[in-house]
């Protein structure tokens, strides 16, 4: 029997960002990851922001990154386009494949373990013990779940699907949003240039079909289809405690997701280096009650962003495909757009809501009336 002061489960960003801070720390700890190979199956679109990981030191390295993001796109209904330029926002899109395995050489580097195609059976608590039962028994301290949205709180996944596809129409660079609230309830679909005439093409949305959402988008685009894979998103927000006993989530275990767009390499990577500081503490100190902090630093530095999305998502949900239209037309001035880009990615309803102001928050109000606009207006 092996003994260990942490044990992860799940081998994804948030669970190997945990294991190489806490092997940094001094920590032994152990990776159990259910796959043969650490990153596959690539389910990531891999759209994130390398200003957001130079905050944990984890920026990938060349051969990580695919291609940089200059522009995104907005598809109303209507099919009026709307444009900002993105060039200043350090947005890239990764190969989610390759980077995964970057932090998993990160770790081992510093110390952890890292086992592959070990599916964890049991997890029990006792006392100051967890037992995990994964083909043989490990113990250890605590016990971290990162196991993505499988374990993420109830509610919040929506059906999608992404395809990789080979196209003479794919622009290098430019990202496109279709948002329809007709065929993606609730969502919208996208394309992510990864390279010379391939993108990564998605769709989501309540109750739809997304294979069947994919092809009709496609429908009318020439194109060769790489690789298909379903790719189920959360969008539910940060759960209610990231501690429980001596267990810890991480990552979109924990929710720990944008709410408006799915996306969550950054803050749940910032799950897993603060989880890691703070379990850290609670083994240096053998005081599980340190645990308390993680909870209270992840929530210092992404609770408002997150909040801000859910209500932004509450306002989405209730909009017609005419009010699409006419929010995008109204608001897609050239000032606003040019105040968009040259904000922050990976705090974007922030930084949406301030390039609005008031004349935009109340445009917002005469469109739909909800109590997620009467918080977005309150000071």
């Amino acid at each position: 029997m092996s003994r260990f002061d942490a044990i992860v489960v799940g081998g994804s960003v948030g669970g190997l960002s945990f294991a190489g801070e806490a092997a940094k720390r001094g920590l032994s700890v152990l990776v159990l990851e259910e796959h043969d190979e650490i990153g596959e199956p690539e389910k990531c679109d891999g759209l994130m922001s390398l200003r957001g990981l130079r905050r944990y030191g984890l920026a990938p390295s060349g051969g990580a990154i695919q291609s940089s993001v200059r522009e995104g796109v907005i598809h109303p209904p209507s099919g009026t386009e709307c444009s900002v330029d993105a060039g200043a926002l350090e947005v890239v899109v990764i190969d989610r494949s390759r980077y995964d395995k970057q932090l998993a050489e990160n770790a081992s580097e510093l110390g952890a373990i890292i086992k592959t195609g070990l599916r964890v059976q049991r997890a029990a608590e006792k006392g100051e013990l967890v037992t995990v039962d994964a083909g043989q028994t490990y113990e250890s301290d605590y016990l971290i779940d990162a196991t993505g949205p499988a374990s993420a709180p109830a509610g919040g996944i929506l059906p999608a699907a992404k395809y990789e596809v080979e196209a003479d129409w794919v622009e290098e660079g430019r990202v496109e949003v279709f948002v329809d609230r007709a065929r993606y309830p609730g969502f919208f679909a996208w394309t992510i240039p990864y390279g010379v005439r391939r993108a990564k093409v998605g769709a989501a949305g309540r109750g739809i079909n997304p294979f069947k959402a994919l092809d009709a988008l496609l429908e009318s685009r020439p194109h060769k289809v790489i690789r298909r894979v379903a790719a189920p998103i959360y969008v539910g927000g940060p759960a209610e405690k990231f501690v429980s006993g001596r267990k810890v989530w991480v990552g979109e275990s924990a929710g720990q997701v944008k709410p408006t767009t799915a996306g969550g390499i950054a803050t749940s990577i910032g799950g897993g280096v603060i989880a890691a500081k703070w379990v850290a503490e609670s083994v240096h100190s053998h005081d599980p009650s340190r645990l308390e902090g993680y909870e209270r630093e992840w929530r210092e530095t992404f609770e408002k962003e997150m909040r801000a999305m859910m209500r932004l998502r509450g306002v989405f949900e209730r909009l017609s495909n005419r009010e699409v239209d006419l929010l995008i037309s109204t608001l897609s001035s050239p000032k606003l757009l040019a105040r968009l880009g040259k904000s922050d990615f990976d705090f974007h309803a922030t930084a949406f809501l301030s390039a609005l102001g008031v004349v935009g928050l109340f445009t917002l109000a005469r469109l739909v009336a909800s109590a997620e606009v009467r918080q977005l207006l309150s000071p």
